[in-house]
């Protein structure tokens, strides 16, 4: 992957993690995760992005992320184009194959 690394290729924990379902509070850079680098995540847009369409979004927390939630993001992201476009179709696969098993997936920040 371009933009995302699973959690044995992090080089430290700047990084923001796409859990499957909701978070326990605790347990944190699981194996079946990906994540985006802070320094990506803000060069790219993406927060800002996350920022426009979640609710209340902050790079600090977590945030559940649904099917309808996922779907305006990736609509925003085509009305921007570009790497923002390319960095969440590249996480979409990751998404789809998490939303055949939880309803839920969780964007923990840094």
């Amino acid at each position: 992957m371009k933009y995302f690394v699973s959690d044995n290729e992090r080089k430290n924990t700047v990084y923001h993690e796409f859990q499957k379902e909701s978070f326990d509070g605790h347990t944190f850079w699981k194996s079946d995760s990906i994540s985006i680098s802070d320094d990506d995540a803000y060069e790219l847009g993406i927060l800002n992005l996350f920022k426009s369409v979640i609710p209340n979004y902050n790079d600090y927390s977590e945030f559940e992320i649904d099917m309808a939630l996922w779907n305006c993001i990736k609509q925003k992201a085509q009305q921007i184009g570009g790497e923002v476009l390319e960095c969440i179709l590249e996480a979409d696969q990751w998404v789809e194959k998490t939303y055949l098993e939880y309803e839920v997936f969780t964007i923990i920040g840094v």
